[in-house]
């Protein structure tokens, strides 16, 4: 038995124009499967991360490199943004000195302007999960039909509800949550 296999990355339109892809695939014999990376989907990233600052484009957009689901995140910080006065921002490091830019490398924060309450999510653009200022249980999530979400049982009190974006299920799991939060801070 033999198997050869191939992986493109690239637009539809990309792999469509590629004269070396058309001539391997043309030399081919046999069957012919495409596979396509769960959570990636199709299209460049957006010539600009919504909301983020402009010294945090080039952090973010290496973090999503290693993303499991880029285009899904970049989503949710696209409906996001569009909420009244939500602000993304990096973070301040303790002991940094005041002219120190925000830190974009681990997380970023949103945040709805004019709150008190801080952040209402903790974005890992990274990882592409999202934590929210939401202290539910796991039985109160799945009373509203959030399944893909979990409780947290570490860190701050407030945020203990967690989704990992991997599908449009759990997209949108994770926008009707950050709507509680919003409406909540």
């Amino acid at each position: 038995m033999k198997l050869t296999v191939f992986q493109f990355e690239g637009t539809p339109e990309e792999l469509d124009a590629s004269q070396v892809l058309k001539d391997l695939t043309d030399q081919h014999r046999g069957p012919l499967s495409v596979v396509a990376q769960a959570g990636r989907e199709g299209g460049a990233m957006p010539a600009r991360i919504q909301g983020v600052a402009d010294e945090g484009q080039q952090t973010v957009r290496r973090l999503l490199g290693r993303s499991p689901a880029p285009g899904l995140f970049v989503r949710f910080l696209e409906e996001t943004t569009r909420w009244d006065n939500v602000g993304v921002y990096g973070i301040r490091r303790k002991n940094a000195q005041p002219d120190t830019p925000l830190d974009y490398s681990r997380y970023l924060r949103l945040r709805k302007q004019g709150s008190q309450l801080g952040g209402f999510a903790y974005i890992y653009a990274e990882y592409s999960t999202i934590n929210l200022r939401l202290n539910y249980s796991k039985q109160q999530l799945d009373e509203l039909g959030a399944v893909t979400a979990r409780t947290l049982t570490t860190g701050h009190r407030e945020y203990r509800v967690s989704v990992d974006l991997s599908d449009e299920t759990s997209l949108a799991h994770a926008l009707q949550l950050a709507k509680l939060a919003y409406d909540a801070t």
